[in-house]
């Protein structure tokens, strides 16, 4: 009887046990362009729980962070918005203020004489994210984007930079499951 007491609290102390091991994301990307050489990392700083999104010219010995409180699920670079300038693509997830669930964001922030500005933060794109990538375009890199669709499909969608924001051009797949969707996404 004992034994069947405590064995949800031993159950339950297991999973959080587990949970908490899991690895935060981190990435680090090696950039060259006409404006900056260097690296760009994103990691978790556990001391102070937030992740640090930062940046090293190795050109101008130039160097810049920003935090944010929020998870991040990825982090790709490219030149979105066909400046020349090669952009950071992250994935977090967090509410808005008009949407109060915690949900997939892409956010884009630019490198700008040795700091980080945001350039894009989006509430979402056509459809909620689920997961993107940062394809080469020629000159430009377009957005690859795995998107929940009504009910329990996903689709992929290719988005391009339009004035100010992300223009959907083009769609690679609709009524998909995920691991069909992350397929697509994995052959680019």
């Amino acid at each position: 009887m004992r034994l069947s007491k405590t064995f949800p609290i031993i159950i339950i102390s297991l999973l959080l046990i587990i949970s908490s091991c899991s690895s935060p994301f981190a990435r680090t990307e090696s950039i060259s362009d006409e404006f900056f050489t260097g690296t760009v990392t994103i990691e978790k700083n556990k001391k102070i729980q937030r992740y640090t999104l930062s940046i090293n010219n190795e050109k101008t010995g130039g160097k810049d962070r920003i935090f944010t409180p929020y998870e991040v699920f990825a982090m790709h670079t490219g030149d979105v918005n066909g400046d020349g300038r090669t952009d950071i693509c992250l994935g977090i997830i967090k509410p808005t203020p008009f949407d109060s669930v915690l949900k997939k964001r892409l956010f884009i922030f630019q490198i700008d004489k040795d700091y980080i500005r945001p350039l894009w933060l989006s509430s979402r794109l056509v459809r909620p994210l689920e997961d993107f990538k940062v394809i080469s375009r020629g000159k430009v890199s377009n957005i690859l984007a795995i998107e929940k669709e009504n009910g329990s499909g996903y689709c992929v969608s290719e988005y391009s930079w339009s004035s100010f924001g992300m223009r959907m051009v083009k769609n690679q797949g609709s009524s998909l499951s995920l691991t069909e969707a992350q397929n697509i996404l994995s052959k680019y």
